[in-house]
């Protein structure tokens, strides 16, 4: 007997795929979360730095961090992050980071409800980056490499691309702006997919009077897709920080569930604790349909 779990673990696979494997946005897992930081702000951020996201500004990277995070999706989909940024000689520095996210096992069938044995679904990201940081000007540069690999079933697609970024940093004044290109890909796979590359500019701002940090993203693949992203982190007494965040998203996900799930839909809340040179961060992110994605990272100053 055909498991009804199955068919709804199937379903929600089906969902990332058709969504992102064979469209724009080429894999899943390209447009997946790997951050709790950058979940819990509702996708904003991408200034913010976190070694495990490979979804952020390539210049965002700083100082010597090591972070681990895992991400759970409804039906058990689960996403394994950990990343490392390093400083290199002359004001340089690097950062790699291994990405993963399992769909599931699954039971398979033919159309005669025969069983055909169990497989399963995945993609692994491998990145690495080198960046610089100019002495005369605060500018910061940095290049990203990134190996994909996806597996549905019998179905393979193996992706070369590369990212890249640069972030001015406004010391007095406590802004930063970045822009961004990613996923400039190369498909080395038998089979065809569209790779269209992500444009992203940001800024981030600290309040002088307030104890938040604003963050604002603008992403599009072309002129008919934009997407905007506002976030911000409250840095509270005694090293412990709350984070919110939405995005325009939120006007595709609603879905008329009722006012809570449409004011909440496409947000996300968490928080951070940070004790010596350890770092706790949780979040949660919302859909318009009621369902959520929860994210836990802990990071460290090496």
């Amino acid at each position: 007997m055909i498991n009804i779990y199955d068919n709804f673990k199937i379903l929600i696979c089906l969902m990332f795929y058709t969504s992102g494997l064979y469209s724009e946005i080429s894999f899943p897992g390209m447009e997946t979360f790997s951050s709790s930081i950058h979940l819990s702000m509702g996708g904003a951020g991408y200034l913010k730095p976190s070694s495990s996201n490979f979804n952020a500004n390539p210049s965002a990277y700083e100082g010597k961090q090591f972070s681990a995070s895992i991400i759970k999706y409804p039906a058990s989909i689960l996403s394994q992050n950990i990343g490392i940024t390093l400083p290199l000689i002359k004001n340089s520095f690097s950062s790699f980071s291994i990405n993963h996210i399992s769909y599931g096992t699954f039971n398979g069938y033919t159309e005669d409800y025969e069983d055909t044995g169990s497989y399963s679904s995945s993609d692994t990201k491998l990145s690495a980056s080198y960046g610089r940081m100019f002495s005369k000007i605060p500018l910061k540069i940095c290049l990203n490499s990134n190996y994909y690999y996806s597996k549905y079933a019998n179905q393979k697609l193996s992706i070369l691309s590369l990212s890249t970024g640069a972030v001015i940093s406004l010391k007095k004044q406590n802004v930063s702006l970045g822009v961004s290109i990613h996923d400039i890909a190369k498909n080395i796979s038998e089979t065809e997919v569209d790779l269209n590359p992500k444009l992203v500019i940001s800024g981030s701002k600290k309040l002088k009077y307030l104890p938040l940090k604003l963050y604002i993203d603008l992403t599009s693949k072309d002129q008919s897709d934009l997407t905007i992203f506002l976030g911000g982190e409250f840095d509270l007494m005694n090293n412990f920080q709350i984070r919110l965040g939405s995005s325009t998203r939120k006007f595709d996900q609603n879905i008329d569930k009722g006012l809570f799930s449409s004011i909440v839909g496409a947000g996300g809340l968490g928080f951070g604790y940070e004790v010596q040179n350890i770092s706790v961060h949780y979040g949660v992110y919302m859909f318009g349909t009621g369902a959520s994605i929860q994210g836990l990272e802990i990071s460290t100053s090496l």
